[in-house]
């Protein structure tokens, strides 16, 4: 589980947001024991999908994160910036006025 992650992340830095994406579709966050661990994979997840162009399925990735812990979001600079940047490009797509909320 832990090698297909890196997968994920591989594939991002590679900026292969599809190949990212795929690889995190064999993923779920149960799969993970502590709410860190699924939140880093629901965050690894959007910013693929932010990577890709996809703002609906980055927004729910994100809400799924901060749903785990507000700081996943809120704390981390980099993914609060994909948050920010989500709301102020996106703000009628679903769960961005949601993810706007969490925010707060």
């Amino acid at each position: 589980m832990f090698v297909k992650m890196y997968g994920v992340n591989l594939n991002y830095a590679l900026g292969d947001a599809g190949a990212a994406v795929r690889a995190g579709q064999e993923l779920r966050p149960d799969m993970y024991k502590t709410p860190e661990r699924r939140g880093r994979y629901h965050t690894d997840m959007a910013r693929a999908w932010w990577q890709w162009g996809k703002p609906e399925e980055t927004a729910y990735a994100l809400l799924a994160a901060s749903q785990g812990g507000a700081s996943e979001v809120r704390d981390r600079p980099k993914i609060r910036q994909i948050a920010t940047d989500l709301t102020t490009m996106h703000p009628r797509v679903s769960g961005v006025r949601e993810l706007a909320t969490a925010l707060t």
